[in-house]
């Protein structure tokens, strides 16, 4: 019987973060499980994140009074440049782990193996997350699929959409289909190649939205991550998460 154990950081036992244990208690309750272990492995993920940024800008502040410090009593001593260098690659740093702070909220649903998964990231060409947009399975004609859900990206415009077991069998595995990116009333084709999912199907297609697209879209992108060009892990290099059971 496989266990594991991570600090719940909402969990207190007096001044202490409570561990808490998982088990795997079999077949019965494997899915339930593993869902429970994978929010624990994303809680600890988050929690570590956190702490390497605060000492990032520990790191940063500290190198800021130093080449103060050295500038005051040597204007010309070329540590001052260097120093501030490591501080301007420490702010990239931090942007990019806010990045991955972002990433680390992603949940993947696990689905049967008589569903189907699509999901990704709807970006701009700056790999930022493209807004609010809602995400739609359509047709080939850009006509949506019924019974499929649309799904709603989030802060880090991660999108994860469930095509129920009934849908994916009359669907297939050759039917061709597209995505469509809308917000409000309006929306544009996500000009990816055409899709195939069948029962059973986990795939990631990320879009990245030309600015022409944005614009149609009327809105501005989030400004949260301008500083420097933060990357967010595509979920392909996130692992199978959402493998189908």
């Amino acid at each position: 019987m496989a266990t594991y154990t991570f600090i719940d950081s909402n969990r207190l036992i007096g001044r202490e973060r409570a561990p808490i244990e998982i088990v795997n208690r079999g077949e019965s309750s494997f899915k339930a499980d593993l869902l429970e272990l994978y929010e624990g492995i994303q809680a600890d993920r988050t929690a570590m994140l956190a702490q390497v940024r605060e000492l990032q800008l520990a790191a940063q502040l500290l190198l800021a009074v130093e080449a103060g410090r050295i500038a005051a009593a040597s204007p010309g001593d070329d540590r001052v440049a260097a120093l501030a260098a490591g501080s301007l690659t420490i702010v990239d740093r931090v942007a990019m782990l806010d990045a991955e702070v972002d990433y680390a909220a992603v949940r993947v649903p696990m689905v049967r193996k008589t569903e189907a998964l699509l999901q990704g990231r709807i970006t701009d060409d700056a790999n930022r997350a493209a807004g609010a947009v809602t995400v739609t399975l359509a047709d080939e004609r850009g006509v949506p699929i019924e019974g499929v859900p649309p799904a709603v990206v989030d802060d880090a415009g991660y999108y994860a959409i469930v095509v129920p077991a009934e849908v994916a069998a009359e669907v297939g595995a050759d039917r061709k289909l597209s995505l469509v990116v809308s917000h409000g009333t309006d929306r544009v084709p996500a000009g990816v190649a055409p899709l195939t999912l069948g029962a059973g199907a986990v795939k990631v297609q990320d879009v990245r939205l030309p600015a022409a697209s944005l614009d149609t879209l009327k809105f501005g992108v989030p400004t949260q991550h301008d500083a420097g060009t933060a990357r967010i892990v595509s979920p392909k290099a996130a692992g199978k998460r959402g493998a189908a059971t």
